[in-house]
């Protein structure tokens, strides 16, 4: 039923002896199975990232889900934000979110967190629209507790729940990273409704502009320090947006009639894919070993081409000595390429 390479990747490395590994990876996915059925997502779907045209994941890497594969083929915009909004915003907020949304009419990819997440999951689904959310841990781990019965409503709705780790993969911070570079991959552009300083949302805002997708704020108050990430990033090429006519001048599409989603026309499902040559896919040499935690978090934002190393460092989280060591530990590696103050993953 599913790709060999697929039934390896998901078992982890230290479930059985290596020589033992064709023999353990059949039964263990058919446990996992048997338990993510029991969550009421069903069966979930597999695919290679290049099957959407992401081209920049590593080689041998898989994505998996659960619900209707098809709205990953359709055009999108991700909404992101903070996990804690400022209570007294909360419902204007929210009805910004449920008009705004529902007039664009494009399917809503998020993260399925608290707080702005789920406002914008819940908006699209009150409006008949197809929402995706996409997890940092695999679908047997999805989180947070509290709303995986929301991630149910998607699926039903003809949603989907997705992630690029393996079904029992725990959620930590660097998968974090990887989920909002897949955020921002799969829409047309994104938009921060709210993020401080130190919010995940901002590297799904500068993984869309490395990808050459729009980004657009919907300002905060200066004050408030849910919005003083978000608002930064109007000084740094980020798009106002204050009512539904920008954001789909912003995404280049037109609002949509009533609640339906708009058809994804043929024009439009040629700028849906990454802006990277499909054959790069095959030159990124790839992690042989166990990394540490700080390498591994620096890997996950690297990009196939040249960048500014303290951009890199900025989008890793890493403290100063923590970046040196990382990258020390990648050049050792033989993963990373230095030209200068710039840096990129290692190609083969």
């Amino acid at each position: 039923m599913f790709d060999p390479a697929f039934v390896d990747w998901n078992l982890p490395a230290t479930a059985c002896p290596p020589e033992e590994r064709e023999q353990c990876a059949a039964p263990h996915l058919a446990r996992q199975l048997s338990r993510l059925e029991r969550m009421g997502l069903g069966q979930p779907f597999v695919m290679r990232p290049s099957a959407l045209g992401l081209h920049w994941f590593p080689a041998g890497h898989w994505l998996v889900g659960c619900g209707n594969v098809e709205v990953l083929h359709q055009p999108s915009v991700a909404v992101v934000g903070t996990r804690s909004p400022a209570a007294e915003e909360e419902a204007a907020l929210r009805d910004w979110l449920d008009d705004s949304l529902q007039r664009l009419g494009l399917t809503v990819v998020s993260g399925g967190a608290r707080g702005i997440d789920t406002m914008a999951h819940r908006a699209a689904l009150r409006a008949g629209l197809p929402t995706v959310a996409v997890l940092a841990g695999g679908m047997l781990q999805a989180g947070p507790a509290q709303n995986r019965s929301l991630f149910a409503e998607i699926v039903a709705a003809g949603g989907c729940v997705l992630t690029e780790q393996p079904l029992g993969c725990r959620p930590f911070d660097t998968l974090f990273v990887a989920r909002n570079r897949t955020i921002a991959a799969l829409s047309l552009g994104t938009l921060v409704v709210r993020a401080p300083v130190q919010s995940g949302a901002l590297t799904t805002a500068a993984f869309a502009r490395r990808l050459q997708r729009p980004v657009g704020v919907l300002p905060g108050a200066p004050w408030e320090p849910s919005a003083v990430g978000s608002n930064g990033l109007l000084g740094r090429g980020a798009s106002v947006v204050t009512r539904a006519e920008e954001l789909a001048v912003l995404l280049g599409t037109s609002l949509a009639e009533g609640s339906r989603a708009l058809p994804l026309a043929p024009a439009a499902a040629q700028t849906f894919a990454v802006r990277l040559a499909p054959a790069a896919a095959q030159t990124f040499a790839v992690p042989s070993v166990a990394l540490s935690e700080a390498a591994s978090r620096l890997w996950a934002v690297l990009s196939a081409e040249l960048e500014e190393g303290d951009e890199v460092v900025r989008l890793s989280g890493l403290a100063g000595g923590e970046a040196v060591a990382a990258l020390t530990e990648l050049e050792m590696d033989g993963l990373l390429e230095r030209r200068g103050t710039q840096w990129r993953r290692a190609r083969r």
